[in-house]
């Protein structure tokens, strides 16, 4: 069953209303929605290194689904490259996955094509993984904390 796409934006604005001060403290850059295509980016910079990230995030049929959470490349625009992700070392290897892709059921990119096909979708919040990042600023907060620690931030996925 799909939901209408005002109550996924009557959401999506609430929870980036929530991420205002966030923003203004780390010096992210939120995109005015695209309310016809659903979807919005938010442009991060590493502390680490300098290296702009800029996370598009489409949110139809969010809170059903999860968003569907990609990089876009700052250098060539182009969606889903691995140069557009960071890349995770350590003991956080998995999070910034290879396919590339959030590894989390809080990204729609992980299940299909991704690497959980035996993720279930629609159960999203109530897998056992999901944590904490069941809303958008709990996960910019977890994407801009790991390209901010260099304990786990590797630089650039394909530098």
């Amino acid at each position: 069953m799909a939901v209408d796409a005002r109550i996924s934006l009557a959401i999506v604005r609430k929870e980036l209303e929530d991420c205002l001060a966030d923003a203004s403290r780390n010096k992210w850059e939120i995109s005015k929605i695209d309310e016809e295509q659903q979807k919005f980016s938010v442009t991060m910079r590493s502390p680490v290194d300098d290296e702009v990230y800029i996370v598009q995030v489409k949110f139809d049929n969010y809170k059903q689904l999860p968003l569907y959470i990609e990089f876009i490349d700052p250098d060539t625009g182009k969606a889903g490259t691995k140069h557009a992700y960071p890349k995770s070392k350590g003991h956080a290897g998995g999070f910034f996955h290879g396919h590339p892709c959030i590894c989390h059921p809080c990204s729609r990119k992980a299940y299909n094509p991704g690497p959980h096909k035996d993720w279930n979708l629609t159960g999203w919040q109530q897998n056992s993984k999901v944590g904490s990042l069941t809303n958008i600023r709990a996960i910019l907060l977890a994407i801009y904390g790991r390209i901010s620690n260099e304990e786990i931030y590797g630089g650039r996925m394909c530098a």
